[in-house]
Order: C-alpha cells, then structure tokens, then sequence
C-alpha cells in the first residue's frame, strides 16, 4: 500500500527538474561496522534503486568507512561524505543537517533516529518496535529513549518506511499513527543468494576452511530473545555431538549476554569439540556455511522481520523457523514452522528434520516461494514511488 502525503517542517525543497537527478543522501554509518539486518537493508535496497533508477538519482552516502560504502557501490557513481564526529548529538544536531545544506540534498535516509533540524525531506526506515512487545528482554530506559527518539522522527518524517506488515501494525498502534502512512519495504536475499551454486564444493570448503562435516547452522546476533540457549539445550539433550553433529553459532555477542556464555563454558569435552561460536566471519565465508549446512534452525522469539531463514531456504537448504512475531508470514515452511517457546517440538522437528529431510523438490519448492515473494527490486519501486510522491506533493505546494 502506498502511504499517504506526510510532509512535515517549513523549509522550500528543492525541486528536480528532468534535467536534474534527485540528490538523496543515506546514513552509511553502519557500513564497515557489525553485519546486521539494517545493513543489509541498505545494500539491498539501494543496489536495486541504483540499477533500475540509477539515471534518476545522485546518491551521497555518509559514514565512516569510505572502503565498505565502495566495496558496494563502487560501480556506481556515487559519492561518499565522511562524517567526523561519533557523537550522535552532534551528528544530529549539527552534522547531518550542514552536510544536507551544503551538497544541496533534497532527501536523506535514516534507520530508526532522523536529524534534529529539518533541512530536507526525511526519508525514516523503522525496522522494528519490539521492545514495545517484549519489554521484559530490554531495559526501561532503553525503551524510555527509543519511543521518545522512533515517535518524534516518524512524525517528522516525509516517507515513512519498515519491512514487514507486523511491525507497520505495532509502530501504527504504539505511536498512534496511521498505518496507511508506512509504506512496506521488505528485505530480500541478496543477489549471491540467487546464484547457482555446487553444493559438493560448498561441503568441501567448510569441511577444509573450519574442519566441520555435519552440522547444524544459526545467523544471528547473541540476545535473549533470540533464543539461542533453546537450540543449544536441544542439541545436548539430543546428544547430537556423540552422532558427530556440530552446531555452528553465527554472530556476535552484542548485549554481551552471560548466560549464553555460560552454557558455552560448560559444555562437555565431545560437545566442546562440536560446538563453534563464530564473530566476524566475511560475507564469502558465510554464504558458504550457508550452502554446506545439513540443518538450518531459527528459533528467535522476536524479529521485526527476519532475514537469515530465508537466506538459508532460498539456497535449498532444509530450514526450522520460529512462527511468531513478522515470521508468521513465512507459512510456506508449513511442519517446520513451530513456536519458539516449545523445546520438545524444537527437539522432535530437528530430530526428524536430521532423520528424514523434506524431498529436494519440495526444499526447491520453497526457494522459488522466496524468490517470488520477496525482491529487493520491488522494495526499491516502493521507495521510488514515495519520492516521486514527496516531488508531486512540493510542486503543487509551490504551484499553490
């Protein structure tokens, strides 16, 4: 659903010609940094904007690591401003808005937090209000500053964005805003994930890069609430590591979650040999974890969307998912698709899952599901249609 006009502030914008390219900037602090699901977004999202309205749009991207923005779009002519302050009082209040000023932008792009000035049209992309829904997993006044900050910057905001119809419902009821003013941009896999791809080479790479044969994979973040102590209880009490089954862990410790590492320091000698706990490792090096694994499992409790199941089944691999929260739209795992909170169905589906895989055609039959439901292309529509919205809103404000 397209949103509704939103325009906000008392600045005159700049108005694009057809002899002139929309002059847009985006947030890139987040590059270079820790893989998450934002980045990702970002990658996704303005690497489908650039190929099919790259003659419509000058991009500027602002950071901090000019050789990770590039890495991305150095294909594209696009250009990096670098931000010198880390303080995010002094890149709100002052930064931003001069670098805005100064290049002339007419739109600029931020995950969850915008300026404190307007100086252009905002562009907010809300991933996610789940602390909100689950205030026990985070403290209150990380959510005190979170509502206060999400709430004024979407009511500042000219587009307002997020990735899935869950969270637009919870931001609309949270914040009291019309649903029908956030426009959905879902995530997507990424363009390495469409590729084909020989699952026998992928098996031999892990096998000689991490010595790991049979195995059973999970991406993400260490938090609470995404229920990594879950899939670790299941593999002990299933005594996996005796059938030679090793559970890989993908993702770093970012709440420095102790009870996690506890478990980790007292686990048995065989399962010591059999459990990895991987940080930092490159996007080549995971799409191949990805490829090579006998057994996918996503057991979070919580996600705004939910972007490495998918990842894991469009490449054919077998997957077990959480169906609460944004997963709920992921039915097309059907069986495999169980509550997070059940620890003997997690048990029971991952035993059979090991026993007894889905047939190829059906793991096939999902990937194409996937691939058909979910586009970064169609994402980056989305995002073009409400800039193109935004530009006819300002000329009849000026015409007026």
């Amino acid at each position: 659903m397209t949103a509704k006009a939103v325009i906000t502030g008392h600045f005159r914008p700049i108005i694009s010609d057809s002899m002139k390219k929309i002059k847009l900037l985006v947030d890139a602090r987040n590059f270079g940094g820790e893989g998450q699901g934002s980045l990702t977004y970002l990658k996704g999202l303005y690497l489908a904007l650039l190929e099919n309205y790259g003659d419509v749009y000058e991009l500027y991207f602002a950071g901090y690591d000019e050789a990770a923005v590039m890495e991305v779009f150095g294909a594209y002519n696009v250009r990096f401003l670098l931000l010198k302050n880390k303080s995010r009082l002094k890149l709100w209040l002052n930064e931003f808005p001069d670098l805005i000023r100064e290049n002339n932008i007419e739109f600029a792009h931020f995950q969850y937090i915008t300026p404190i000035k307007k100086t252009c049209q905002y562009i907010v992309t809300t991933h996610d209000v789940l602390f909100n829904d689950f205030p026990g997993e985070f403290g209150w006044s990380y959510r005190t500053q979170r509502n206060f900050l999400f709430k004024r910057s979407l009511l500042q905001s000219d587009i307002r964005l997020t990735v899935s119809e869950y969270s637009r419902r919870k931001i609309a009821q949270h914040y009291r805003i019309d649903a029908d003013t956030i426009s959905i941009t879902p995530n997507a896999p990424m363009e390495s994930f469409l590729q084909p791809f020989d699952r026998n080479k992928s098996e031999q790479f892990v096998q000689d890069k991490f010595g790991l044969d049979k195995y059973i994979l999970y991406v993400s973040r260490l938090e609470p609430r995404k229920n990594h102590l879950a899939l670790l209880d299941a593999w002990q009490d299933l005594e996996l590591a005796k059938q030679g089954i090793h559970l890989v862990f993908v993702g770093n410790n970012t709440l420095n979650d102790s009870s996690l590492t506890h478990s980790f320091n007292h686990l048995t000698e065989k399962e010591t040999a059999h459990f990895h706990w991987m940080k930092n490792v490159s996007d080549e090096h995971l799409l191949e974890l990805y490829r090579a694994a006998n057994l996918f499992v996503y057991p979070s409790k919580a996600e705004g969307f939910g972007i490495p199941p998918l990842e894991a089944a469009v490449l054919g691999v077998n997957t077990i998912c959480s169906n609460v929260t944004a997963m709920q739209d992921f039915n097309f795992f059907k069986n495999n698709h169980i509550s997070p909170d059940n620890l003997d169905l997690l048990k029971t589906m991952i035993s059979q899952n090991l026993t007894l895989a889905p047939e190829r055609v059906e793991l096939d039959n999902i990937a194409r599901i996937i691939r058909e439901k979910y586009s970064w292309e169609r994402s980056a529509e989305v995002l073009h249609g409400e800039v193109l919205r935004c530009l006819d809103v300002a000329y009849r404000r000026i015409a007026a």
